[in-house]
């Protein structure tokens, strides 16, 4: 049982670091399905947990998922920044283009003849 679970959680590990690849790229698309991969796993993991609750090799089986679940949760942390990251840019680009509109809304052109009137 402590085989399987431990297996799982590389697995798990696995799909943590190719989701926060995925998302640094740009590829949120696939960051999304493997999102769906993780929880996948992590029922397995509690359904084999709560199968073989006596079943661990004791402090050393304990370490690992801890070693596990400190890489999950730091690349948990990174994927957060990140996107927080990037919810303040794009928080600070609409504001850009909402300025940017708002100038141009207020712009009018007059041509008259050769000559070419902005008037602000």
């Amino acid at each position: 049982m402590t085989e399987k679970v431990y297996h799982l959680l590389n697995t798990l590990v696995n799909l943590v670091e190719a989701q926060k690849d995925a998302m640094f790229e740009g590829s949120y698309d696939e960051a999304l399905i493997l999102q769906t991969r993780r929880q996948d796993i992590i029922d397995k993991i509690q359904g084999l947990d709560a199968i073989g609750k006596n079943d661990h090799d004791g402090e050393d089986f304990s370490h690992k998922i801890r070693i596990n679940i400190g890489k999950i949760l730091s690349s948990d942390d990174e994927m957060r920044t990140f996107i927080q990251t990037e919810l303040n840019s794009i928080s600070h680009r609409l504001k850009t283009i909402q300025k940017a509109k708002t100038l141009c809304h207020n712009i009018t052109y007059h041509q008259e003849g050769e000559t070419l009137n902005i008037s602000a």
